[in-house]
C-alpha cells in the first residue's frame, strides 16, 4: 500500500480539471468541476489512485481513467446508501478485486457485499 501526504495532496479537494476547492468536513457530496457528482470519500479514494511516489497526483490519469471507474463508483455509492437506511455499519463500498481487476491497479477501496443496484445520485 503507498503512503502520501493527505494534506499536500487534498484529494477531497480536488476536481478532476486539477482545481481545488475548499469545502467542509459535513459536505459528503464532491460536485466536481467537470460536472460529476459522487460521495466525496469514494471520490477521494478514486482518486488515491493516481497520486506518485513525489505525492502529487495524475490529474490527467486520474481524468482519463474515470469512465471506466464510474459505475464502481457509483455503485459503491449506492450500497453505501442502502447500508445507511437500515442500519448498517459496514463500509459499503466495493470489493478490492472488483475495482483493480477493472482498472488493473492495486485499490484502496474498502470491502464490500457485490451489488447490482444502481445509483441515484439525486437522492
Amino acid at each position: 500500500m503507498a503512503t502520501f501526504s493527505t494534506s499536500s495532496t487534498a484529494l477531497s479537494q480536488t476536481h478532476l480539471d486539477g482545481s481545488r476547492t475548499k469545502k467542509s468536513l459535513s459536505e459528503r457530496v464532491h460536485y466536481d468541476a467537470t460536472g460529476i457528482k459522487m460521495h466525496r470519500d469514494l471520490m477521494s479514494a478514486y482518486l488515491s489512485r493516481f497520486v506518485n511516489q513525489d505525492d502529487r497526483l495524475s490529474v490527467q490519469d486520474a481524468l482519463n481513467g474515470y469512465r471506466g471507474a464510474e459505475s464502481l463508483l457509483m455503485e459503491a455509492w449506492q450500497e453505501s446508501l442502502n447500508r445507511e437506511r437500515v442500519g448498517s455499519s459496514e463500509s459499503g463500498l466495493i470489493a478490492p478485486e472488483r475495482f483493480s481487476d477493472k482498472l488493473g491497479k492495486v485499490n484502496q477501496i474498502a470491502d464490500c457485499k457485490q451489488s447490482e443496484r444502481k445509483v441515484n445520485p439525486n437522492s
